[in-house]
């Protein structure tokens, strides 16, 4: 009962035929051949600090996860007719956007130009129909915060129970809400 078992090659097989490069290769580090809305330093520090988070996950660890310096959005200027319209990008500017500029080129967050953009005639950033609009640190996290309580409240119905729910994930806080906030609204 101890005979050897032949070792038979096995791979990846697609509908072309089995690969025959190393699976490795296929994982993208970066992203970029993937994502068409990589943006070079960007999406490398938003990268590190989605692996950090699922380390942590994956072990119970508590590493720091390293915060964002900004948020970066792609915003449409036109509509799917093909005709100009600045509706979405003066959307993102109510939440504290403005758009990327050429000046931005070479700041951590904006090492490069993502692959296919121009810098326009006004000097932001665009690729095809899109606008690269960047915001702050502290207006993304409210921005972030602002998303999960309207989430939270429409769960709990009351927005002191969706900022008690928020706030209990910081270890060994308490909440004590002191009044009770207007009503959620859109941006």
């Amino acid at each position: 009962m101890n005979d050897p078992k032949p070792v038979v090659p096995s791979g990846i097989m697609t509908e072309f035929g089995p690969l025959l490069d190393d699976p490795k290769t296929l994982m993208d580090e970066m992203g970029m051949n993937r994502d068409m809305t990589y943006v070079p330093g960007f999406s490398d520090l938003r990268r590190a600090a989605d692996l950090v988070r699922a380390e942590n996950g994956r072990d119970g660890g508590n590493r720091p996860v390293p915060a964002l310096p900004v948020n970066l959005r792609w915003a449409r200027r036109t509509r799917a007719s093909g005709v100009p319209d600045n509706s979405r990008i003066v959307a993102h500017q109510r939440s504290g956007y403005r758009p990327v500029t050429e000046a931005d080129k070479g700041k951590e967050w904006l090492t490069d130009l993502p692959a296919g953009c121009s810098v326009l005639p006004d000097g932001t950033i665009g690729n095809a129909d899109m606008q690269l609009m960047v915001c702050d640190q502290r207006t993304a996290a409210r921005n972030e915060a602002s998303k999960r309580l309207r989430w939270m409240e429409l769960n709990t119905a009351s927005q002191e129970e969706a900022i008690r729910k928020a706030s209990s994930k910081v270890k060994g806080s308490t909440v004590e809400v002191t009044t009770e906030l207007g009503p959620a609204t859109s941006s």
